[in-house]
């Protein structure tokens, strides 16, 4: 039977949706290499490894021991250890799964933005017009290296749709099929894209027509909100549990608006990435991205915002068309906000949230707030698209548009040729140390861009006249989403980066050399800390990418948390749920400068990575050299610790009262770290311990050593404090010989247990705090719903099938 046109345009959408992304991702779908620069390099990996290693074991990963002396997992928000994702890490390979999911979100960011321009009255054209603007963005191609961020993007869209249906006609279904994606947005790692998503469904109830619908609304959006908390109940309690423990995020406000947008760089919304490196896909001048952006982290958090000059185009003609519409000012006020907050260092209203707005300061990072502006202008987009295809008169007015457009583009590409009008007119006036390479960089792009431009927009524009005059509108909407995803690809596909699957298969330089060092060591992995800071490449062979190599190099430079996917510690604070003991003793310009020469092997540092130049400013004793790569930056060396405490030990105990008590005697000269340990004793507890003494306090044997369980036999000859050299925490308990005994920080950072002289069995004992509570909650609320569906849908069957009367 042959399908319906209906059904057939259905089909092409569902295919488009599936297609597109694949087509546009062609270098990673359809070839062995994987997703793996920055972050996904760093973090992701190697958190879906740790958590498909434990859970094929049947074993849930509480605790992650691979970061800052260990952090908790569930905790820790970025793992997404409750994402529904996470099982195809267990089918695929590592590499493989990841891959998916990231092409995956494509097609989810893509689907759901489609639906919810159906949901507001648009076509199937333009609403997948909308879709493909929206998930093939710069941003959302350039966020492709931070997974979390780009699965919440993807989701939030889906979020929405099921908001708006169930505040248009609530049911239990509807509030389900609205809860579940706002719980996965939160699920998939990002805070604060979850508050703000909150925060949007009370823009959906401001943007009902009248005073009464919005009346009406109001408790809706509140039900949703309540449910998707209720929800995701399973992560919301143990991570704020990790508040008092953890390293704050964002402790001032300028490391809060670290990476803010720039004015500057609204022209990428039509231009493309101007201020990249084409050979790299990376900021021109990581000077420049300092100096000129104040990015403060020498580059940029995505590489581009383009959307593609024929959305810019119908974006105008559809903000023209309703500009007398109340909705369209609603929209544009609170997407001028949202613009404004990312606007940090250059509006005051990012300030006045992290001040004022509760839990707010606990974010960073203004550009991560970028989603939802450019959802909206992809959804003005396809009303454009809307508006074009009902009206040939403005159809005729946008193509004239166009044309002109194209031409203003041509007079900025020939002013820039014969005058460099950007490059060293804005750019030179608004960046007075601009070097001259990095103005030849812009000079190019710019140049590129504004031909680009001008072609585009020239196609747009006959195109558009084409419609108006006898062009069919499917034929004319094909021709303007090819037009689109051309544009997009021209602009955006080299801002997304892939390596080759050795990174993650073969240890390479140092990791090498401890892993075949440390072959015995069981359970207890070695520890390493990367103190070399520029693990730049600095000369790139032609057969690979800068950014391929700059993936080799942080592997072998032992960079947080490469060193996991080998089973081998890191000791440096990289991820969030990080100790704020630990990171203190990192970042506190005080205990910095000792941390290579007295509290690294105090912490069971085994191996260091230095710069060869810091290493002989330290010392440059060759007795504790194992290793060099010269072409690891400047050159670095791998150090064996020559002072290195075990993982448990012995020591003399001695009680201070408080946390910076304990710091002050850390960081002393009267602490000696081989013979004592400072214990932060509760008030009450005797202050008499023996005095610091050469002699052997006795002995303890690693019985059992597992994330969650650390059981040691303990010999001494008198009473004495057991340290055991893993992060302090709250969640950790203690039994001596059976019975419980508390556990008090040792050595500022990490757990000690007091012991008297004696033959003694400690066993140390993590469970997420309030991982219980929550998922109990978690699953309730879902048991709950699922039961309510059930029961509405048997009801409206029943009511089917009755006879009227």
């Amino acid at each position: 039977m042959p399908l319906s046109q209906q059904a057939r345009t259905r089909f092409a959408v569902a295919a488009a949706a599936f297609a597109l992304p694949l087509l546009y991702f062609h270098r990673a779908a359809f070839s062995g290499k994987i997703f793996a620069s920055r972050d996904i390099l760093r973090v992701y990996y190697p958190l879906k490894h740790y958590w498909a290693e434990r859970v094929s074991q049947f074993q849930f990963p509480d605790w992650y021991p691979y970061n800052a002396l260990g952090q908790p997992y569930p905790g820790m928000l970025i793992s997404g250890a409750f994402h529904p994702a996470n099982l195809l890490y267990l089918l695929l390979p590592l590499g493989t799964a990841l891959k998916f999911i990231t092409l995956l979100s494509y097609m989810a960011a893509l689907g759901g933005t489609y639906l919810f321009a159906r949901l507001w009255g648009l076509g199937r054209g333009p609403a997948l017009f909308s879709g493909l603007t929206y998930a093939l963005c710069g941003y959302m191609v350039g966020i492709s290296n931070n997974l979390l961020y780009l699965m919440a993007a993807a989701t939030f869209p889906w979020a929405l749709w099921g908001a708006e249906r169930f505040l248009r006609a609530p049911s239990v279904g509807r509030a389900t099929a609205a809860a579940l994606p706002l719980c996965i947005v939160l699920l998939s790692g990002d805070a604060q894209s979850f508050a703000l998503c909150n925060g949007m469904l009370l823009v959906l109830v401001l943007l009902r027509p009248d005073r009464s619908g919005a009346l009406r609304a109001a408790p809706r959006a509140g039900l949703l909100i309540v449910l998707g908390a209720l929800l995701s109940a399973v992560q919301i309690l143990p991570v704020l549990t990790t508040v008092k423990n953890a390293w704050p995020s964002a402790p001032t406000l300028q490391v809060a608006t670290s990476f803010p947008f720039h004015p500057l760089r609204l022209l990428e919304l039509a231009l493309g990435a101007l201020f990249l490196d084409p050979g790299s896909g990376t900021a021109a001048s990581s000077v420049m991205a300092n100096d000129l952006f104040r990015t403060g982290m020498g580059g940029f958090w995505v590489s581009s915002v383009y959307m593609g000059l024929p959305a810019v185009l119908l974006l105008g003609g559809a903000l023209w068309t309703w500009r007398r519409h109340p909705l369209t000012w609603k929209v544009s006020a609170v997407t001028l906000a949202i613009l404004a907050l990312t606007l940090a260092n250059h509006f005051p209203l990012y300030r006045w949230f992290y001040q004022w707005v509760p839990l707010w300061n606990a974010f960073r990072y203004p550009e991560k707030l970028l989603p939802y502006v450019l959802f909206p202008f992809a959804l003005g987009a396809g009303t454009g698209l809307e508006a074009v295809l009902r009206d040939s008169t403005l159809s005729r007015r946008l193509g004239r548009a166009g044309l002109v457009l194209a031409g203003v583009c041509g007079l900025l590409a020939l002013g820039e040729w014969r005058f460099r009008l950007f490059s060293s007119g804005v750019i030179h006036s608004l960046w007075e140390k601009a070097d001259p390479l990095t103005l030849e960089v812009l000079h190019g792009n710019f140049l590129q861009a504004t031909g680009v431009g001008t072609v585009t927009l020239a196609l747009m524009g006959l195109v558009l006249a084409a419609l108006a005059r006898a062009l069919p509108p499917a034929r004319g909407v094909a021709l303007l989403l090819g037009l689109q995803f051309a544009a997009l690809y021209q602009a955006n596909e080299g801002t997304y980066h892939v390596t080759y699957t050795d990174v993650l298969e073969q240890p390479t330089g140092f990791l090498k050399v401890i892993v075949q060092r440390e072959a015995e060591a069981g359970a207890v992995r070695p520890r390493v800390f990367a103190g070399a800071e520029d693990l730049s490449p600095r000369e790139v062979p032609e057969e690979l990418h800068p950014v391929d190599l700059m993936s080799i190099n942080l592997v072998a430079g032992l960079a947080p948390d490469t060193p996991a996917l080998w089973h081998v510690e890191s000791a440096g604070p990289y991820l969030p749920a990080a100790s704020r003991r630990m990171a203190g003793l990192l970042y506190s310009p005080d205990s910095a400068q000792l941390w290579l020469g007295r509290l690294a092997g105090l912490y069971h540092v085994r191996y260091l990575t230095l710069e060869t130049r810091a290493y002989q400013q330290l010392s440059g004793n060759p007795k504790v050299v194992i290793g060099q790569n010269r072409l690891l930056g400047p050159g670095v060396v791998l150090l064996n610790h020559p002072n290195t405490l075990p993982r448990a030990y012995l020591a003399t105990p001695v009680c201070v009262p408080d946390e910076p008590s304990a710091r002050a005697l850390l960081l002393s000269r009267a602490f000696h770290p081989h013979q004592q340990a400072v214990l932060e004793c509760p008030p009450g507890t005797p202050r008499d311990e023996a005095p610091a003494s050469p002699g052997e306090p006795g002995q303890v044997r690693i019985v059992r050593y597992a994330p969650e369980s650390v059981e040691l036999e303990v010999d001494a000859r008198a009473p004495a404090a057991l340290v055991l050299n893993d992060a302090f925490y709250d969640g950790w308990s203690a039994t001596l010989d059976g019975q419980p005994t508390p556990i008090l920080p040792a050595n500022l950072a990490v757990r000690g247990v007091r012991v008297p002289a004696g033959s003694h069995r400690v066993t140390f004992t993590y469970r997420t705090p309030h991982l219980v509570l929550g998922a109990v909650i978690s699953l309730a609320t879902l048991g709950l719903l699922g039961l309510a569906v059930l029961v509405e849908r048997r009801r409206r069957a029943q009511a089917f099938f009755e006879p009227s009367m």
